[in-house]
């Protein structure tokens, strides 16, 4: 992306009812010691106005603890850079909560920074299984979500799913709660086969046994189906390949593809972007439905990625795709290289868009995108309605910007909103929703067997 001498990101919060991290082990706790550093901090600053007061700046600044540089370091950033003016009152209330401005920022160590890195590539580790906890945290609810490329995916794992039980043998499972269950995944070795019971009736009937092991793999975010198979991304190593899965996708007509993005996240994304829509064309496709349910965002350079093969009316060799605008200075507009919409899709060629409470970030800029140039109009726009009979997205028009110390730590920050290319319009705290004209449909949040939005909208498009 030009005009972005800094790596940008955008990120969202934990949703509620949120889904709940796989259990295997993890780098480093975001919170880990959080209280005692906070402490920490809290006094070097008496001590640091202590000695602006009384003269030997220069020395006495030397002379403190990195930790307590660090977070002056990480003050003058949030003082000079924030996207609204805050007062020093303000900026240290809110400093001394965790170092977090808003709900958006917040300071990372060296290590979890090598950490964010590692995921923002796709790199993960474990089985590949998030739940949706419902009422108790403790219970082991629906499978949330499960990773393209993940153990539990290549073992045919699906998001819906109960796990019934869980054992080590297929002689000694038992059942238990999240609690259990995270229990005895951590105890699992890495490479060892153990059992996981998964079903998509709570009660166990027409459950099977999987077996998985905990990995450390690539993972992928583009899923491609049609009225004929399917075709995941698999394999070993940082590059994967499209493998064809035979899972073709009920109702569908022969013109119209389905193409799913889980997030804005993973070292081949222009690879896999572009196979999927070469797939596509090449088995006649000239409809797509992109479902962005869930999709919480990621990286800004993957927005451009993904933008340049989808933009209809882009013109010139790079077309903008968002524009940010921070307290300070001029709107920064962020373009991508080429627009090749033409490559894979004709005239008369229909987009589709699915999305839901928890698409946000950079998947509703992606959306911004395509409405602005287009790609497709509101009315080809899809989202769940919830159980309080709203249908709308997230509404997350603000970008985050990670700012590096020299010591590997950084500050991620709130620099600036975010607008649409053409209208530029900022959609923060309001979303898409059915007053723009898009459509809502009424379908659960995590669905089991069947998808009965998707179903929906399947009828709608294709029937």
């Amino acid at each position: 992306m030009e005009n972005n001498d800094r790596d940008e990101f955008f990120d969202l919060p934990e949703p509620a009812p949120a889904p709940a991290p796989s259990p295997a082990p993890a780098p480093a706790s975001k919170r880990k010691g959080k209280a005692l550093r906070i402490t920490a901090i809290v006094l070097g600053v008496l001590l640091v106005a202590a000695a602006a007061f009384y003269g030997g700046w220069v020395g006495r600044y030397y002379s403190l603890g990195e930790e307590v540089r660090t977070y002056l370091w990480a003050r003058e950033l949030v003082k000079n850079n924030y996207y609204r003016p805050i007062d020093d009152d303000e900026l240290d209330a809110m400093l001394f909560d965790s170092l977090a401005v808003d709900e958006y920022s917040e300071f990372y160590s060296a290590e979890e920074m090598q950490s964010f890195f590692a995921k923002n590539a796709g790199e993960s580790a474990g089985v590949g299984l998030s739940f949706f906890i419902e009422q108790d945290p403790e219970d082991l609810g629906q499978v949330f979500s499960v990773p393209e490329n993940s153990p539990a995916s290549r073992a045919g794992i699906r998001k819906g799913m109960y796990v019934i039980a869980f054992g080590e043998t297929e002689d000694a499972m038992t059942e238990g709660n999240y609690a259990q269950f995270a229990s005895f995944l951590a105890k699992q070795k890495i490479g060892t086969p153990f059992y996981l019971r998964c079903g998509y009736d709570r009660g166990g009937e027409g459950a099977k046994n999987y077996p998985v092991s905990r990995e450390e793999y690539q993972t992928s975010y583009l899923h491609y189906r049609d009225s004929e198979s399917s075709f995941r991304f698999t394999g070993e190593g940082e590059t994967l390949s499209l493998t064809e899965t035979f899972e073709p996708l009920q109702g569908l007509d022969e013109k119209t593809a389905y193409l799913r993005f889980d997030a804005f996240e993973g070292k081949n994304t222009d690879k896999e972007i572009v196979e999927c829509l070469t797939t596509m064309k090449e088995r006649g496709r000239s409809n797509l439905i992109i479902d962005l349910r869930s999709n919480g965002g990621g990286d800004l350079s993957k927005l451009g990625i993904l933008a340049s093969h989808l933009m209809r009316n882009a013109e010139g060799r790079q077309p903008v795709v968002l524009i940010g605008k921070p307290r300070n200075g001029r709107a920064i507009r962020y373009v991508c290289d080429g627009n090749d919409f033409g490559d894979y899709f004709g005239e008369t060629s229909s987009v589709y868009l699915l999305a839901d409470e928890y698409t946000a970030s950079a998947s509703e800029a992606l959306m911004g995108v395509l409405l602005d140039y287009g790609t497709c109009s509101f009315d080809h726009v899809f989202l769940r309605r919830g159980e309080n009979g709203v249908a709308k997205t997230f509404g997350k028009g603000i970008m985050q910007t990670f700012l590096l110390n020299a010591n590997g730590s950084a500050m991620k920050l709130t620099t600036a909103t975010v607008h649409w290319p053409v209208t530029e319009r900022c959609i923060h705290d309001v979303g898409i929703t059915e007053k723009d004209g898009a459509i809502g449909i009424d379908a659960p949040l995590v669905w089991g067997e069947t998808d009965p939005m998707l179903e929906e909208v399947i009828s709608r498009v294709c029937g």
